[in-house]
């Protein structure tokens, strides 16, 4: 079983372009974070939109994977109105308490990376051992080289991200 696992929400899909290639490069198991209420359309974004501005948690169906069987947890979002995405919220507030190290990621139009990443910081009750930030335009323009990174800062390769799991002897 991978020690990593890659909780993430995307509504647009810019998130997921992260996620799946990264799962890849760390040999990682993911987890697609998914609301209750649907997000699609006018409707959802609107919704969306005024949840993350109220830094309001969404409810999410269960995880299929149990964060506490991981050595680390990675959380992808995206940047909703310079705010956490409230699916993610939901996520963190649930499991924070299984997560034995994090490491967080987001996606964005164009900036609120850094409230995002003290928000997950505090949610989570755990300094990242790493980040990442992509705006789409990167993402659409290729961001091989950046996961590459990241999956290094990781652990990948160095028996980090895939080493002995917390308290094993």
């Amino acid at each position: 079983m991978p020690s990593t696992l890659i909780a993430f929400y995307s509504r647009s899909g810019h998130t997921r372009r992260v996620a799946e290639p990264l799962a890849r490069r760390l040999g990682a198991d993911l987890e697609a974070i998914a609301p209750t209420r649907d997000r699609e359309g006018p409707l959802g974004y609107v919704r969306s939109a005024l949840e993350a501005i109220a830094e309001l948690p969404a409810s999410t169906m269960p995880p299929r994977h149990d964060p506490a069987a991981y050595r680390l947890v990675v959380i992808g979002t995206p940047v909703w109105f310079w705010s956490l995405a409230s699916p993610v919220r939901g996520y963190v507030l649930e499991e924070r308490r299984r997560f034995a190290r994090v490491a967080f990621f987001c996606t964005m139009g164009s900036s609120g990376a850094e409230r995002v990443f003290a928000d997950l910081a505090r949610l989570a009750g755990k300094k990242p051992v790493a980040t990442l930030a992509l705006t789409d335009a990167r993402i659409d323009a290729g961001s091989a080289k950046a996961l590459d990174r990241f999956a290094r800062a990781l652990g990948a390769g160095r028996g980090g991200a895939r080493g002995r799991r917390p308290g094993a002897d």
